[in-house]
């Protein structure tokens, strides 16, 4: 399941099951707010978070601010960041550096195939 193809539920923003989901871009963000914010050291990033809960998965993708000196701060154009928080590794962080072109089209490629399949 990927976050790119959920919807918001009735069940409420966040509550998913598999598809489904709450999702914001960054659209409603001003040129003006994003330099703000990256001076102050707060700077904007799309953060896609994922959580277990007794009833199900609770997700949502949102602008966020994020401290300029945390790591995904310095993620920057397609890299991605992924961050786990689990009982046996409490901070085990993944970071991909700007994945080329077959990389992007797999992804693609197996979200569409999910999608229509």
């Amino acid at each position: 399941m990927t976050l790119a193809n959920m919807r918001v539920t009735p069940a409420g923003p966040g509550v998913v099951r598999e598809g489904l989901g709450a999702r914001e871009g960054i659209r409603e963000l001003t040129p003006n707010a994003m330099r703000a914010a990256k001076r102050d050291g707060w700077p904007f990033k799309l953060v896609c978070r994922a959580k277990r809960t007794a009833s199900g998965v609770e997700a949502s993708v949102r602008p966020e601010k994020v401290l300029s000196t945390q790591p995904i701060a310095r993620v920057s154009g397609t890299s991605s960041y992924v961050y786990f928080e689990t009982d046996i590794f409490p901070g085990l962080a993944i970071t991909e550096e700007n994945p080329g072109l077959f990389a992007t089209a797999y992804g693609l490629l197996a979200d569409f195939v999910r999608a229509v399949g």
